[in-house]
């Protein structure tokens, strides 16, 4: 019986290949892709450094108004250096400009929108003159630490519970 069977349903994608090819995807078991963590949040692991060599997020989501400014600015200077070294370390900044702020700048038909931040009164075309008020950053060397194996990409930085 499982013979004929065979045969009717050669005969039947011989005559429809179109519905034997639909038939034949549709039963085929598709194969899941592997679940891996390819995606980096590059951003969220820069702020677990910040958090990790100067507390930057406990100091940011800290409600401040019950010090003093002394106080914060003792805590903000500490926070301040280690934070500085962190970036220093593991993605290097550099001014995006090197003129300096207050200096005349000209800007050229053509100028990158994507370095240049036009303010202020904009009329017609370049080229513009304008005043460098802040002369942007950019990243010359990001060197983060890899994360190695399965992780909950949402964890900026682990709790910590002391065991005594």
């Amino acid at each position: 019986m499982s013979f004929i069977l065979a045969c009717k349903a050669f005969i039947k994608a011989w005559k429809n290949p179109e519905k034997a090819k639909i038939f034949l995807e549709d039963t085929i078991p598709k194969t899941e892709e592997p679940k891996t963590n390819v995606v980096e949040n590059t951003h969220l692991r820069l702020l677990g450094m910040l958090q990790q060599n100067g507390r930057f997020i406990d100091f940011i989501k800290e409600d401040i108004s019950q010090f003093t400014d002394e106080q914060i600015g003792a805590v903000a200077r500490q926070i301040h250096q280690d934070c500085g070294k962190c970036l220093e370390e593991y993605v290097t900044i550099r001014p995006l400009l090197q003129e300096n702020e207050g200096d005349s700048i000209q800007i050229a038909k053509g100028y990158d929108a994507n370095q240049i931040k036009l303010i202020g009164n904009i009329k017609g075309e370049p080229p513009y003159t304008g005043t460098l008020v802040h002369k942007g950053w950019k990243a010359h060397k990001r060197s983060l630490p890899k994360k190695i194996g399965e992780f909950d990409q949402d964890i900026i930085y682990s709790a910590e519970i002391e065991i005594r």
